[in-house]
């Protein structure tokens, strides 16, 4: 028979499978995606409130902008020791993202962002290899970003900065399998949690230099304390064995991260631009791994009841290109570009309740003007699929294999200039 820690949960609150590295996601305005997510140094559109709140205050007039991106991922875990290879099971997800800025003043820009950069869900199908370390999860986090910004081109010609709150609501849920034997029962833990963070960000355009433009964001952390309850579900005489209906609790931090950019315009049709972007996943867990408090109390310690997975992330940092070529006099537009996107989960810590391989993803776009106030825009993303093993180290981890991940996503955005 188990114990109960050999059986309880060892699993993170974190899931998605689809574009970015571990769970955090980049896709929140089709004309970002489109150009590889190349947009630091560049975007003075309605969604430079979240890419770089230094855009907020450089173009005139009102900016809203609405759309979604459509996610269709697959991860899969083949073991070394032989048997079938799994595939996930998970359902397109489709993931919101809602914009609006205005210029107020020569010099003042505010605005408003809503998003979703960290979260999606992974879902494996019932009875597969690892189904007591994760079976179904899902994480969402809902950034609401009030921002503003200052243009300074009079004072210092071509230099804008802005900045804005993140509002963080969050909710998680994660299920798994709990077997004794041939006795087969399950746990579901669900929660919520609010946190807030800030980021700020500056743009340069040197009057010198006709075409070219820099730009830097720094978006903080965000500790969000999950409280929920914990439901355990197994036959008698098992159901001792595991911890009482109850109240859980686990902490995680969205991690903080810095994002710079490089811009050029060759001739005015073309710009091309070229990204790095810097994420402090080492701040993600407190002591290099997740603990979930649990309900009761151990029977065997008298103490607190709780699991603990090491999950070892390291900092990794992106590189993004990207490209738009202007067509029809600025009607249309289409766009391309490439992101080498570095896993931060560690070898010696993968396991299925997060698949993830260093990524190579490849963009297109395009854009069509209707009339000069309305646009739609349009980006897909293709992350090539790429397999990963992990690390031989004796019990670390406990499933070895070779995980795998592809996944197609697309951006469609709709925007609304008025007041130009």
């Amino acid at each position: 028979m188990k114990t109960l820690k050999q059986s309880l949960f060892m699993v993170a609150c974190l899931g998605g499978v689809a574009s970015g590295n571990a769970f955090n996601i980049n896709e929140h305005d089709a004309k970002v995606t489109g150009r590889g997510g190349a947009s630091a140094a560049s975007n003075t559109s309605a969604s430079s409130v979240i890419f770089n709140p230094g855009g907020i205050p450089v173009s005139e007039g009102t900016q809203v902008s609405i759309g979604g991106s459509l996610y269709v991922a697959q991860g899969s875990y083949e073991p070394t020791a032989g048997g079938p290879k799994t595939e996930t099971d998970s359902s397109p997800s489709v993931v919101p993202a809602f914009y609006i800025t205005s210029r107020v003043h020569d010099m003042v820009g505010v605005g408003l962002g809503f998003h979703l950069p960290f979260g999606l869900a992974v879902s494996w199908p019932d009875r597969h290899a690892q189904a007591d370390v994760i079976q179904d999860q899902t994480l969402r986090t809902y950034f609401i970003t009030p921002s503003v910004g200052l243009n300074l081109d009079k004072q210092v010609p071509g230099l804008s900065f802005g900045g804005g709150l993140d509002l963080v609501p969050a909710t998680i849920k994660l299920e798994r399998a709990v077997d004794f034997g041939d006795v087969h029962g399950t746990a579901v833990l669900g929660g919520d949690a609010f946190g807030v963070g800030f980021r700020a960000g500056v743009m340069y355009r040197p009057p010198a230099v006709q075409g070219l433009k820099f730009g830097v964001m720094y978006r903080s952390k965000v500790d969000l304390e999950f409280e929920g309850t914990g439901d355990f579900d197994i036959p008698a005489p098992y159901r001792a064995q595991l911890p009482p209906d109850g109240d859980i609790t686990a902490a995680i931090t969205l991690p903080q991260s810095i994002w710079g950019g490089i811009a050029y315009s060759p001739t005015p049709e073309l710009e091309l631009e070229v990204n790095a972007v810097w994420i402090n996943w080492s701040q993600a867990f407190a002591n290099d791994e997740l603990r979930i408090n649990l309900p009761g109390t151990d029977p065997s310690t008298g103490e607190q009841n709780f699991s603990a997975a090491p999950q070892n992330y390291k900092n990794t940092t992106t590189f993004r290109i990207g490209a738009e070529y202007k067509l029809a006099q600025g009607k249309a537009a289409v766009r391309a570009g490439f992101i080498y996107d570095p896993t931060p989960i560690s070898s010696e810590t993968q396991t299925a309740q997060l698949p993830d391989v260093d990524r190579k993803n490849v963009t297109i776009g395009g854009s069509y003007h209707f009339t000069e106030a309305y646009a739609a825009h349009l980006g897909i993303l293709w992350v090539t699929p790429g397999e990963r093993d992990t690390a031989d180290t004796q019990y670390m981890p406990v499933f070895k294999g070779t995980y795998g991940v592809q996944a197609l996503v697309t951006s469609l955005t709709l925007a609304g200039t008025f007041g130009k």
